[in-house]
C-alpha cells in the first residue's frame, strides 16, 4: 500500500494503536549527556544489524593485529590472543559475553603500544604495524598543510571571516607584514582575506589527568589570511591563550620549534572542539532527538517517517554504545582527551544548546562565518562539495514532498507533522533550539528545509566530520587530543625536545590511533541507496532516479576536482552514509 498522510487514513484506529506502543518503547532520558535529551532504553529494533557487526569486527581484529608485538612478550600476546578469542565468540553465539569482550579487547589495545615518552616522532611512525600509515604523517608539519586542515580537516567549521581583530590578540601591522611581505592587515581586512580560529569555548575546560598523567588544554587563536599573491590560506600568528600577556606571546612562523608547539596547540584544541561540539554534538546528539520523536509520532506508512527512517539507521544504537563506553567516565574519552570527563561533556551540552537548528543549516552558517564566497576563500574543500550534496537533497526532499503535500494548507494540517514538531521543541520532548516558524512548521518550503538539513546532517556532515578521524587523526603528531606539557611562554630557547615533550605518550598515541582507525573507517550503507521496495509508491521512482543520478554526477565533479587539489576524499558519494551509524 502506497504511503498517505494520516488525514487520509481508512484506518485510523490501527494507527493511533501503532503509536501508542512506540510511545512506549521510545522514552526520553536526560541525565546520560545531562540536560540533553537521548532514549532511555535502546528498543531491540534499534539494536545494530548483522552486516554492520561483521564491519565493526573486521576492523577491530586489525586493530588487535596491529597491536601484535614487534618483539616476544608473552603477555601481549596473551591479552591479544584472548582478546581476538572473546571476539569471534561474540560473532558466533548469541549469549556471548559482550561486556567481557569489550574489556578484553580494551586490555589488549591498551597493552599493544609501549609505555613512556617519544624519542623521536618516528616512534609514533611505528605505530603503524598493520593498519596503513596515513599520508598527513608525511608533511604535516607544513604551513600550507596547517592551514588547510582548516578547511579541509576533521573540523572544516570553524574557520570565520574578521574585519579587524579584538583586544585579545593583538597582532600588530608589523607582526603581519613579517609573515606576508608587501601585504598589510588592514588590506588583508578590507578585501575579505583576513580570517580566525578561534577556540574561546575551551577557555573553562578543566584539564584532565585521567588516568595518571597530567594533560593541558588551551583556547587559542590563530590567525590566517589569504595570500594576494599564490591566493592560498596561509597561517600569520597563533597565541595558546585567550588573554595577551608577557607570558602569552604572538607566535609566528619565523619562530621555529615554538611555531611547532604553537600549531599543536591549535590542533589539539580543533581535535576537543571537533570531537566535542562538531562530531558528538552537532551531529550524533543533535539527530537523536528526532529519531525518537518520529519513532513516537510519525505512523510506519507516514511519508515523511518513510523518507526519515533510513537515515536514521544505527544512530540510537551508536549513541548509546558512545554513552556507555566511551564518554563515560574513565572512558575513552576521558583517556584520550585534554579536559576532565565533566568538561568535555560540559564542552558537548554547551555546543549542542548554542546551536539553534535553524541558524545550523548549511547556507546560514556558511553566510554567518563569512565564508560562503568562492573567490574570496578559494579552496575549501569541505565548502564547495558539501553545497554540490545540499542542493541534491534539497532537489529530492522537495520531489518527495510535493508528492504528499500539495499546498501549505497539507502541511497544517497533518496532525502527525504538528506533534511531532510539538514534542521536538518540549522541554519534556526532544529540547531541540530554533526549530519551526514561531514554534510550527507552516509552509512546504520550510518542511522541505528542516528535512533537508537532517538528511545532510545524518549522512555528508556526519561523513565529512567523522572519516577524518583514521586518515588525519589516527596519526597523532597531527592532531594531538591532549598535550602533555604546558605551552611556551616565551620564543627563545624553546627545542625540539620541548616539542616532543607536547605530545602524547606512546600508550596514549596508541589509544588514539585504535579509535581513530576503528570509527574513521566503518562505512556502512550508502547515501540514496534505499533497500528494494522501501518505497512502494511508484510515483517515487522517478524523484529518486533523479536524486541517484545527481549523487553520480556529484561523485565524478568531486573526483576531477581532487585531481586539480589536495585530495579531499571524505565526501566521495559511494564513501558517505545514509546515517549517522559509527
Amino acid at each position: 500500500m502506497s504511503a498517505f498522510l494520516p488525514q487520509q487514513d481508512p484506518a485510523p484506529q490501527s494507527r493511533g494503536l501503532e503509536l501508542s506502543r512506540t510511545r512506549a518503547q521510545y522514552q526520553y532520558n536526560y541525565t546520560y549527556v545531562s540536560p540533553l535529551a537521548m532514549v532511555d532504553r535502546l528498543p531491540l529494533r534499534d539494536f545494530p544489524s548483522w552486516e554492520w557487526l561483521v564491519q565493526v569486527a573486521d576492523r577491530l581484529l586489525r586493530i588487535l593485529t596491529n597491536g601484535i608485538p614487534l618483539g616476544f612478550d608473552l603477555r601481549r600476546l596473551a591479552l591479544i590472543n584472548e582478546a581476538r578469542r572473546r571476539l569471534v565468540a561474540f560473532l558466533t553465539s548469541p549469549f556471548a559475553d559482550v561486556e567481557g569482550m569489550l574489556g578484553a579487547i580494551h586490555d589488549a589495545i591498551h597493552a599493544s603500544f609501549d609505555q613512556g615518552r617519544p624519542r623521536t616522532v618516528e616512534d609514533y611512525t611505528a605505530q603503524f604495524r598493520a593498519i596503513g600509515l596515513p599520508a598527513v604523517s608525511r608533511d604535516y608539519q607544513d604551513d600550507q598543510v596547517f592551514a588547510l586542515m582548516r578547511l579541509a580537516g576533521p573540523n572544516p567549521v570553524l574557520l570565520r571571516r574578521v574585519d579587524r581583530l579584538d583586544d585579545r590578540f593583538p597582532v600588530t601591522e608589523a607582526i603581519y607584514a613579517s609573515v606576508l611581505n608587501g601585504d598589510t592587515l588592514a588590506a588583508a581586512a578590507a578585501e575579505r582575506r583576513l580570517y580566525l580560529a578561534d577556540y574561546a569555548l575551551l577557555e573553562n575546560v578543566e584539564n584532565g589527568a585521567f588516568p595518571d598523567t597530567q594533560k593541558y588544554c588551551y583556547a587559542p587563536l590563530a590567525l590566517f589570511a589569504v595570500d594576494p599573491m599564490s591566493n592560498e590560506l596561509r597561517p600569520v600568528a597563533i597565541q595558546c591563550r585567550q588573554r595577551p600577556g608577557a607570558d602569552n606571546p604572538i607566535f609566528t612562523p619565523a619562530d621555529g620549534c615554538a611555531w611547532m608547539i604553537a600549531k599543536t596547540i591549535v590542533e589539539m584544541a580543533d581535535g576537543n572542539y571537533h570531537e566535542t561540539i562538531t562530531h558528538l554534538g552537532r551531529t550524533h546528539l543533535l539527530v537523536e532527538p528526532f529519531v525518537i520523536a518520529t519513532c513516537r509520532h510519525l505512523a510506519s506508512n507516514h511519508p515523511l517517517g518513510l523518507l526519515l527512517g533510513p537515515h536514521f539507521e544505527g544512530t540510537l544504537a551508536i549513541n548509546d554504545m558512545a554513552q556507555r563506553h566511551l564518554i563515560n567516565a574513565g572512558g575513552i574519552v576521558d583517556e584520550l582527551l585534554a579536559g576532565t570527563i565533566d568538561s568535555s561533556r560540559g564542552l558537548t551540552v554547551k555546543g549542542l544548546q548554542n546551536y539553534a537548528f535553524n541558524d545550523g543549516m548549511l547556507l546560514q552558517t556558511l553566510r554567518d562565518r563569512g565564508v560562503e564566497d568562492a573567490n574570496a576563500l578559494p579552496n575549501y574543500p569541505y565548502r564547495d562539495d558539501s553545497l554540490l550534496y545540499r542542493e541534491a537533497i534539497r532537489r529530492w526532499v522537495t520531489a518527495y514532498l510535493e508528492l504528499y503535500y500539495q499546498s501549505d494548507a497539507d502541511v497544517q494540517q497533518d496532525a502527525e507533522l504538528t506533534a511531532w514538531c510539538k514534542e521536538l521543541l518540549a522541554q519534556d520532548g526532544g529540547r531541540v533550539s530554533g526549530l519551526g516558524q514561531n514554534g510550527a512548521i507552516g509552509t512546504r518550503d520550510y518542511l522541505a528545509d528542516v528535512v533537508t538539513h537532517i538528511l545532510f546532517t545524518s549522512s555528508v556532515q556526519h561523513a565529512a566530520v567523522n572519516f577524518p578521524q583514521y586518515d588525519l587523526m589516527s596519526y597523532v603528531p597531527n592532531m594531538p587530543l591532549a598535550c602533555f606539557a604546558p605551552a611556551p611562554q616565551a620564543k627563545a630557547g624553546v627545542t625540539l625536545q620541548d616539542y616532543l615533550n607536547v605530545l602524547p605518550p606512546m600508550d596514549h598515541a596508541g589509544l588514539q590511533l585504535s579509535v581513530g582507525y576503528l570509527l574513521g573507517s566503518v562505512h556502512y550503507t550508502v547515501l540514496g541507496h534505499y533497500a528494494f521496495g522501501h518505497f512502494d509508491d511508484p510515483r517515487v521512482a522517478a524523484p529518486l532516479s533523479a536524486f541517484q543520478n545527481d549523487l553520480a554526477a556529484i561523485d565524478n565533479t568531486i573526483r576531477q576536482r581532487n585531481q586539480n587539489r589536495r585530495p579531499y576524499s571524505f565526501l566521495i558519494a559511494s564513501g558517505i552514509p545514509q546515517s549517522i551509524n559509527i
